[in-house]
């Protein structure tokens, strides 16, 4: 009996895992193409299906300017790291990755937002001072 018990128990987590996969993959998409310093298309990846660029192109261009500027102020980037992951609901999700780099570890929050049936991206923060590590819930 205590089996079944568990069982059911991790079978709602392992579908929201599952939800959220496309989320995630999209984040991690987005660290790869930095890491082959395609900072440009790394954001154009990871606003597919966003209203953002639409709707603040200046704030985009801003973004991709100041992360090509930036990046390479902490060196090579080596990597990224999945820190912490929480959800709010079944239709909101929040990552915060760390992205490893030779002098310096960046800090990149990403909330992503399914209304329907589809993950995108609503919201990007990121900077090097560590304060976005913190759990919000």
């Amino acid at each position: 009996m205590r089996k079944w018990l568990v069982l059911l128990l991790l079978i709602p987590s392992l579908s929201y895992a599952a939800e959220i996969k496309p989320a995630k993959a999209m984040a991690e998409a987005f660290f790869g193409r930095l890491q082959k310093s395609d900072v440009s298309g790394a954001y154009d990846n990871l606003f597919r299906g966003s209203s953002i660029p639409k709707d603040k192109p200046q704030a985009v261009t801003a973004l991709k300017q100041q992360t090509q500027a930036g990046l390479p102020l902490y060196g090579k980037v080596l990597g990224y790291e999945l820190v912490r992951e929480e959800s709010f609901g079944t239709s909101l999700v929040r990552f915060v990755y760390l992205l490893k780099s030779e002098k310096h570890a960046t800090v990149w929050e990403f909330y992503f937002y399914k209304p329907k049936n589809e993950w995108f991206l609503a919201n990007i923060l990121f900077n090097d001072q560590f304060n976005l590590l913190g759990s919000k819930q």
